[in-house]
C-alpha cells in the first residue's frame, strides 16, 4: 500500500466531508453539496486500489452512512424550526390591522350611484362621480350609458346592478 495513496484517499474523505457540512449551512443544493459528494466518491474510488475488499466495504458503508446522517440534517434545517428556514422564511405576516393592504379599500364606495361606460357583460366600465372604476354586473347585462348601483364589493371585485326609476 503506498502511503501518498492511503493520504489522498483521507484528503478526499475530510474534504468532502467539510464540503458536505458547509452544505448544511449554506441554504440550497450547490457546488458545496455537489463538490462534497464527488470527492466522497472519488475518495471510495482511490479507496478500492489501496485497501482490501472488506476495508473498502466498511468505508463505503461509512461514507453511505455520513451522507445519510448530512441528507437528514439538512432536511431538518430546512424545515420548518432549522437554520434554512429561519433564514429563508418570513416569520411575520402583513395584515390588515397592522395597516398592510394588497387592494384599494372600496367599502366606502357601497351604495354609490354611476353610470356605466361600457356594455357590462357581466364586466365592463363604470363612471360614479368622475371616478372611473372596473365593475361586474350582479346576474345580469346592463347597456353603456345606463343608471348602475355598486351593491358589493368583495376585494377587487365591485358589483353593481342597473338602477332602476320608478315613476309612480
Amino acid at each position: 500500500m503506498p502511503a501518498n495513496d492511503i493520504w489522498f484517499m483521507i484528503a478526499l474523505f475530510i474534504f468532502g466531508g467539510i464540503l458536505m457540512i458547509l452544505e448544511l449551512v449554506m441554504p440550497g443544493f450547490g457546488v458545496a453539496g455537489i463538490a462534497g459528494i464527488l470527492s466522497l466518491i472519488a475518495g471510495v474510488i482511490v479507496g478500492s486500489s489501496v485497501l482490501t475488499s472488506g476495508q473498502l466495504a466498511v468505508v463505503i458503508f461509512l461514507v453511505f452512512v455520513f451522507i445519510v446522517t448530512m441528507v437528514v440534517l439538512l432536511y431538518r434545517s430546512a424545515t420548518k424550526n432549522g437554520r434554512i428556514s429561519r433564514l429563508l422564511f418570513l416569520r411575520t405576516s402583513a395584515v390588515r390591522d397592522e395597516g398592510y393592504t394588497s387592494t384599494k379599500n372600496y367599502g366606502d364606495m357601497l351604495g354609490r350611484i354611476g353610470v356605466s361606460t361600457t356594455n357590462l357583460r357581466p364586466s365592463g366600465t363604470g363612471d360614479f362621480d368622475g371616478i372611473k372604476m372596473d365593475v361586474i354586473a350582479d346576474g345580469q347585462f346592463i347597456q353603456k350609458n345606463t343608471k348602475i348601483k355598486i351593491v358589493r364589493v368583495e376585494g377587487f371585485r365591485i358589483l353593481v346592478e342597473q338602477v332602476h326609476d320608478d315613476i309612480t
